[in-house]
């Protein structure tokens, strides 16, 4: 089921409604695809990290048994390839960061079920992985800049495809790399908090989304997103 840009909002209708998980003083809006599926983003440049930046998002694991496949949960692909994918290992004990030519693992332990926050940074000479503010690994594979038909969000919604059975926290792209003690401050904060202050690379946000009211926004300027 792939959605359609209207100006820079991307809206999609939720079956129900979305599981708030809080965590500290931020609330963050998690889509339970277990109930609903996967869904898809028309490409936008701003869903784009060839030319690196970063992407953040939070999941929670919702399988017990080995599914016969690593459940992905980001999948930015075109006629020509797979840019990115982000899934997570089948036995819930690391996460696949992938690109058309080579695949990398980054292992962890997320067969807890809890709401886990997971940011990547991509960096001209590789990518950084952290899951909840600490380092798990790092690698020279890259998202490739390859033509896009779509950012999938828990699979491709084919019949025979593998789909992320869980939740998804909200997607956060940014157009630089993040800075490590900035993942960590503002992993359970949100990105403009008018008491305890803006996330200092705010400017560098370029696409958010907002599962509470069905949109995701493509930002040009913070304070300005259209």
């Amino acid at each position: 089921m792939k959605k359609s840009i209207s100006a820079a909002i991307i809206a999609f209708g939720l079956a129900t409604s979305p599981t708030m998980v809080a965590a500290q003083d931020y609330t963050p809006d998690v889509i339970e695809l277990t109930e609903t599926g996967p869904f898809a983003f028309e490409p936008a440049a701003q869903l784009d990290l060839s030319g690196g930046g970063a992407v953040e998002f939070w999941i929670a694991t919702g399988w017990m048994q080995d599914p016969g496949y690593d459940p992905p949960v980001l999948i930015n692909i075109g006629g020509e390839g797979i840019s990115y994918l982000i899934s997570v290992m089948r036995e819930r004990d690391g996460l696949v960061f992938a690109n058309a030519d080579d695949e990398d693992v980054f292992l962890v332990d997320l067969s807890d079920g809890n709401l886990h926050h997971v940011a990547i940074n991509v960096m001209d000479d590789g990518i950084e992985v952290y899951v909840d503010g600490v380092v798990i690994g790092t690698s020279d594979l890259r998202p490739l800049s390859l033509p896009s038909s779509g950012l999938y969000v828990g699979g491709l919604g084919l019949e025979d495809a593998g789909k992320f059975t869980g939740a998804i926290g909200q997607l956060r792209f940014w157009k630089e790399p993040l800075r490590e003690q900035d993942i960590v401050a503002f992993r359970m904060r949100d990105v403009l908090d008018p008491d305890a202050g803006d996330h200092p690379d705010a400017e560098h946000l370029s696409a958010m989304s907002d599962f509470s009211t069905g949109q995701m926004m493509l930002v040009e300027s913070v304070g300005d997103a259209q």
